[in-house]
């Protein structure tokens, strides 16, 4: 069965930190267990950059796999997570 995990970056963390948290929340491992980099899947400089808001509003999405996960971020404010069934690889695609 798949479930999907949403996500709000904290003020204090960058989008990209984040991404990695919640995917390893979703597998259930600690960050540094992934064997998938999230600079393997996408630059993370480069997502948190069209992200920032600068005072404005960001309206948008971006969708890319991770450790056998789907991950949506949506307009810099939520991160959803769909996680596939144990049996999938730990790639970037």
């Amino acid at each position: 069965m798949t479930q999907q995990h949403v996500y709000t970056p904290a003020e204090s963390e960058s989008l990209s930190q984040t991404i990695v948290y919640a995917v390893a929340e979703t597998k259930g491992v600690d960050p540094v267990d992934l064997t998938a980099r999230l600079y393997d899947c996408v630059d993370p400089d480069a997502l948190d950059c069209l992200f920032e808001t600068g005072g404005h509003d960001v309206v948008g999405s971006v969708v890319f796999s991770m450790a056998g996960c789907t991950v949506r971020v949506e307009s810099g404010r939520a991160v959803v997570v769909t996680g596939a069934d144990e049996s999938a690889t730990e790639v970037c695609a």
